[in-house]
């Protein structure tokens, strides 16, 4: 019997995926034919098991269209903003809203954030409306108590949300619709009353109580500092408490995912509760008690750790992996479970595919489901210990070939050490999550709860470093990768072929491969010689910072104060995407506050503060400084307007640029000074400038 015919589970998942995909992608509003594409699986399914045998490939290709066409439809139907309910079609400018919070508050520099759901819009008449919109509140004392679950009133202060203002910048507007929310709000106090508290939904609310009060129990018995960051994140999901430089650290050793509660914190723990269950096999109906019980405690867990989405589908995928093996009995049919869990998940919110949680989950266990077993036996030792070590190596490989298409075009960057790092990470992250679970139980009681508390620490000091010691490594991590959607789809396609090679000794799959291999290095071929032949300016787009770079071939010189040039986070969200995606070899970091020194470098020069490269000439205005006589260009910082009214008045470049840290208002006030017509003029508040030479 082929794959295909013994695993039935993928030959449906795959129609209902590729409709889902394509209905999100192209923005299709087709809610009206739902019943039609439902009632078109209907009989597709039916014939199939009432037609004979010589017509099973026709209907089984009409089942193929029909479950796509479902896919397509469903997805439709589930997208908010086509819903006739949805608020921005009954908004006015003077309408109030009635919101819930469904989100706990996130704490920013200047604000808080979180999710609000729309209830109704009151305005002439009071409208029943659904849709979410991401608020910032205005961070003051009233706005620190507002909580999970608080019913309120705001003003309308709803905005588009807006596009990324630097090139090849991390798409925050489509990361948000995605997520189905494509409004957003800015909220001072005056702006929104309390109506009602604990509003929400009681299981979330109850929820979030846990959570706090299990990490009071870290907090309380010796858990503390990193320690305590690390153990809240890996025990309860608590990634706010993260600091930048330690995610940072966990990201270079390959490690991420111990801070995340995910599907590894939901296999420990399945692993944990079979053991621990396990003698009621023995017993008569134990399968069934076992099943319920397991499948309990991992929703229990899932409640305990704030029902996040990447906890939810993990606890959803192990509940159907426990339902395979413990009451279907057939654990060869693994890959039918994992198959039937998606398409479980994907009918909850079928934007969940788009999910990079969702995505690494189902292929992290894909990959160890079937290469782990495959190259357990490519070692064996008489030893328990040293079988144990390359159990655990297996692991990593495996869900590391597997995930390392994606890693490289989600994240760019590539652990060098992943397998010596994880042969701690993983045996460490059992050790504090069973410690962590045995705290939990006993906590409430006193007793031991100390010890353990400091047990827990112990370990996670240990495990923090490890990642330390694999960070500082050389080489330990391979960063600024740029894959393209396509290269990564080569990518996969290139392992599939591979592993058809070495599965079925085809020399057809070893054409195959090397077809795609010779393609996808041909396209890197044509990406090197494209950026060699680059030379331009890119004025970037930054709130309250001043960066520009000039890039001719692999070459990059990057202009800013030092306070950005040091900021990892900033730089990785608004910059680092664009060096990556072309394929920037060499940079040269120069201070914005020393430009008055005169420097030559390869194909730059500075001199007085004019940037002179190819051939523009860009004068950093300083009223400190003698004006040059003629500049292609002048750039005007906002902490540097001293004077340039009476200068503009003077002198008439060709363009003058207005950096993001030049508010609104004051562009304004110098507009009147500037011939437009004969000076180009550009502001950076909302979008960067490129300068092609």
């Amino acid at each position: 019997m082929s794959f295909w015919q013994n695993h039935p589970g993928i030959k449906l998942v795959v129609p209902f995926l590729l409709g889902i995909i394509a209905s999100i992608e192209l923005g299709v509003n087709c809610n009206s034919y739902l019943l039609v594409s439902l009632l078109f699986l209907l009989v597709c399914g039916g014939s199939f098991f009432i037609s004979s045998y010589d017509n099973r490939k026709m209907i089984g290709f009409l089942f193929f269209i029909s479950l796509f066409s479902a896919g397509f439809t469903y997805s439709s139907f589930r997208t908010e903003k086509f819903s006739p309910t949805h608020f921005s079609g009954s908004i006015h400018q003077e309408s109030l809203l009635e919101v819930t919070l469904v989100d706990n508050l996130q704490e920013k520099e200047n604000s808080y954030k979180t999710t609000l759901l729309v209830n109704q819009v009151i305005g002439d008449s009071v409208v029943a409306c659904s849709g979410k919109i991401l608020a910032y509140f205005k961070k003051d004392s009233a706005s620190s108590l507002l909580e999970y679950g608080d019913k309120l009133l705001i003003k309308n202060n709803i905005q588009a949300i807006e596009s990324h203002q630097n090139p090849d910048q991390f798409d925050y507007k489509n990361y948000l619709n995605l997520n189905q929310i494509n409004f957003q709000s800015y909220l001072k106090n005056e702006d929104h009353q309390v109506l009602a508290k604990n509003q929400g939904n009681s299981i979330f609310a109850f929820s979030q109580k846990m959570r706090q009060r299990l990490y009071q129990y870290l907090l309380l018995n010796g858990v503390e500092g990193k320690q305590l960051k690390v153990a809240s994140a890996l025990l309860l999901g608590y990634k706010e408490n993260l600091d930048k430089g330690l995610v940072k650290s966990y990201a270079s050793a390959g490690a991420m995912h111990v801070l995340a509660v995910s599907g590894l914190h939901v296999g420990i723990l399945y692993l944990l509760l079979t053991r621990i269950f396990g003698f009621l096999k023995r017993v008569k109906h134990g399968r069934l008690i076992l099943a319920i019980l397991v499948i309990s405690f991992l929703w229990f867990y899932a409640i305990m750790t704030g029902l996040s989405a990447s906890v939810m589908r993990a606890t959803t995928m192990f509940s159907f992996i426990v339902i395979g093996n413990e009451l279907i009995n057939r654990k060869s049919s693994i890959y039918n479970t994992l198959a039937v869990s998606a398409i479980v998940l994907m009918i909850i919110n079928p934007y969940i595919v788009y999910q990079v949680g969702f995505q690494l989950s189902y292929v992290a266990v894909l990959g160890i489901v079937y290469l782990q077993p495959k190259l357990n036996k490519l070692f064996y030792s008489k030893y328990k210990f040293i079988r144990g070590i390359w159990a655990i190596t297996c692991v990593s490989i495996a869900a590391q070939i597997a995930t390392f298409p994606l890693s490289l075009h989600y994240f760019h960057q590539f652990p060098t050490y992943f397998f010596i790092s994880n042969l701690i990470v993983i045996p460490a992250a059992f050790c504090v999550f069973y410690l962590g679970v045995f705290l939990f139980v006993i906590a409430p009681f006193g007793g031991l709860s100390l010890v353990v508390g400091k047990l827990i620490n112990a370990v996670v000091w240990i495990l923090n470093q490890a990642v330390y010691f694999t960070e500082n490594l050389p080489v330990s991590l391979i960063a600024e990768i740029e894959f393209t959607v396509f290269e990564t789809y080569l990518l996969y396609a290139i392992i599939v072929s591979v592993l058809f090679a070495i599965h079925n000794r085809r020399i057809r799959y070893v054409r195959l491969a090397l077809s795609l291999v010779i393609l996808f290095c041909g396209l890197q071929v044509v990406w090197q010689y494209q950026s060699s032949q680059q030379h331009y300016f890119t004025f970037y787009s930054i709130n309250k910072n001043s960066a520009i770079d000039y890039t001719v071939g692999n070459q990059m010189y990057f202009i800013s104060n030092k306070e950005l040039q040091n900021d990892w986070s900033t730089m990785m969200f608004n910059v680092n995407n664009h060096w990556n995606s072309h394929n920037i070899l060499s940079k040269t970091y120069l201070d914005i506050d020393s430009l008055h020194r005169n420097r030559s470098y390869k194909h730059l020069v500075v001199n007085n503060g004019v940037i002179l490269a190819g051939n523009k000439s860009i004068w950093v205005y300083n009223p400190q400084q003698a004006s040059p006589n003629q500049v292609d260009f002048i750039w005007v910082m906002g902490s540097r307007l001293t004077r340039l009214g009476r200068f503009l008045k003077k002198t008439k470049p060709k363009g003058i640029i207005f950096d993001s840290s030049v508010p609104n208002y004051k562009l304004k006030y110098y507009l009147p000074h500037i011939d437009t017509n004969q000076t180009e003029v550009i502001h950076l508040n909302k979008k960067y400038f490129k300068l092609n030479l």
